[in-house]
């Protein structure tokens, strides 16, 4: 029998649980975009040149956040999700700390944005895999969505207190008699949420599933039982049914996929389940779908081409001529918070795929008319306003599918057994492919201008499409078991 999982039926304690996790993903995006509007000024306090640094100040956190999602996986593994996830916010606390404060030039803030970038990565793999392994599964799809939401809301926040540069001109604050450059207050503000997190956290439970997959059991159940409530023993009691069984709804699973009565996974799958795999598991030809999928997402992501847009949207809306470039990335961040917002409430009611299909088409669409306003013969007033309404519609379409659907559906589709080192290597893989995007865009604007560079993007996001609708396997409403069932040896 159906039953319509609501909100409402689980306790404070679930979402407080989620929302500290989320904090993470917050960082995530508040550190991506805050260097977008004052680099200039950081570039003139502490005499570097802006062409050299703001590649070396972009790719410092990117090369560092590739770094640390490939280890993060590991210590997830060992440690768990949660207690790796408030170790981590000790990296944003020590990055925080070094650019706002930095005395050493370009060193120093290259050296702070690295460490940032280590947290970075981890917190990428950390909060999507703890919201999926506690989230129950007929809400799934919304909370794991909610990582995406924080992600954009950080850059949102990253913009609006960019606001003091709106003139372009050097802004400063009074503190104890001194003026203090006002960037230095932005990049202090990422204290915030990291000591928030770290004491939020030490009140949450840790992931049930990696109780459970430790052996721990006791422990799983105590937490299960303070994330769920009264709901624990409903869904408990589904442990022993198949997953395939007629009429069983995703939104009845239990919380854990490790159930002896889970249906019958493909033979190669029945690798003891709390038996750790190798890095060369991941390219066994059981997992070829699997990893083709947890890898290819990502990557299509970068591949769509937002970042070139989330670093560098200030030089894009002042090279189209746009008066004021700070409120253009702020409409732009109000763009992917409201999208990212809807994707919410549809990812479970029309699906993963149909969502990403959308998104990547509607993205190739803006973009061939970003493009074809710089090559009109309008005027700059003309082309500005294009530009802008191209790059909001843009973005907002990434909000709906591209943005949330990989972070969604990775820990949906990976096996327990690889889970840690598959989440590691395609979330190092991603942050590879978005330290490319970073390094590149500005040779590409030079050379090909706005218009020359956004083509290339179109035919990305149209490739994106054919692999989309070629090997995406739609995960909305079914059981991880056979989500896995229909994947291994695919």
């Amino acid at each position: 029998m159906r039953h319509e999982v609501r909100f409402s039926d689980f306790p404070g304690s679930l979402y407080a649980a989620i929302g500290t996790a989320l904090l993470g993903s917050l960082q995530f995006g508040y550190h991506m975009g805050v260097t977008n509007t004052p680099l200039q000024f950081i570039a003139e306090d502490l005499r570097f040149s802006l062409e050299r640094g703001s590649a070396l100040v972009t790719s410092a956190l990117l090369v560092g956040a590739a770094a640390g999602s490939l280890v993060a996986g590991q210590a997830a593994d060992k440690y768990g999700p949660k207690h790796s996830l408030l170790l981590n916010n000790l990296l944003f606390v020590a990055g925080c700390v070094l650019t706002m404060t930095t005395p050493f030039g370009l060193t120093g803030m290259v050296a702070g944005r690295t460490a940032i970038g280590l947290a970075c990565g981890a917190a990428s793999l950390y909060v999507p895999r703890y919201v999926a392994e506690v989230a129950p599964p007929g809400i799934r799809g919304a909370l794991s969505t909610c990582c995406q939401v924080m992600v954009t809301f950080g850059a949102l926040l990253s913009y609006c207190v960019g606001w003091p540069y709106a003139a372009e001109r050097a802004a400063f604050i009074k503190i104890g008699g001194l003026d203090v450059p006002w960037w230095r207050v932005m990049l202090g503000l990422g204290l915030l949420p990291a000591i928030g997190q770290m004491v939020g956290l030490a009140a949450c439970p840790e992931s049930p599933m990696w109780l459970d997959w430790v052996g721990r059991k006791p422990e799983a159940q105590k937490a299960r039982q303070k994330l769920l409530g009264a709901a624990a023993e409903a869904i408990d009691s589904l442990d022993s049914l198949p997953a395939d069984s007629e009429g069983l709804d995703e939104a009845n699973l239990p919380l854990t996929e490790r159930r002896s009565g889970s249906g019958s996974i493909s033979g190669a799958e029945q690798v003891k389940d709390d038996q750790a795999g190798t890095w060369e598991d991941l390219l066994s030809m059981q997992y070829r779908r699997i990893m083709l999928l947890a890898a290819g997402l990502p990557l299509l992501q970068q591949a769509s081409g937002i970042n070139t847009v989330i670093y560098y949207s200030s030089q894009v809306f002042r090279d189209a001529g746009l008066r004021s470039p700070v409120a253009g990335s702020v409409a732009m961040g109000a763009s992917n918070v409201i999208g990212t917002l809807l994707a919410a409430g549809l990812m479970d009611r029309l699906g993963r795929r149909p969502l990403l299909l959308f998104s990547h088409t509607c993205m190739a669409i803006c973009l061939i008319a970003m493009s074809a306003a710089q090559f009109s013969p309008a005027s700059m007033q003309v082309e500005g306003a294009i530009t802008l309404s191209a790059i909001l519609a843009y973005v907002f379409s990434f909000a709906l599918g591209v943005g949330p659907v990989p972070w969604v559906y990775l820990p949906e589709i990976l096996p327990d057994r690889i889970k840690g080192r598959a989440q590691a290597a395609c979330t190092s893989l991603s942050w590879v492919a978005n330290l490319m995007v970073g390094l590149s865009f500005p040779a590409m604007l030079s050379g090909l201008g706005i218009g020359g560079a956004y083509l290339f993007y179109v035919a990305l996001n149209v490739a994106a499409v054919a692999f989309v609708a070629t090997y995406m396997v739609e995960t909305k409403q079914r059981s991880l078991a056979n989500i896995k069932k229909e994947l291994i040896n695919s």
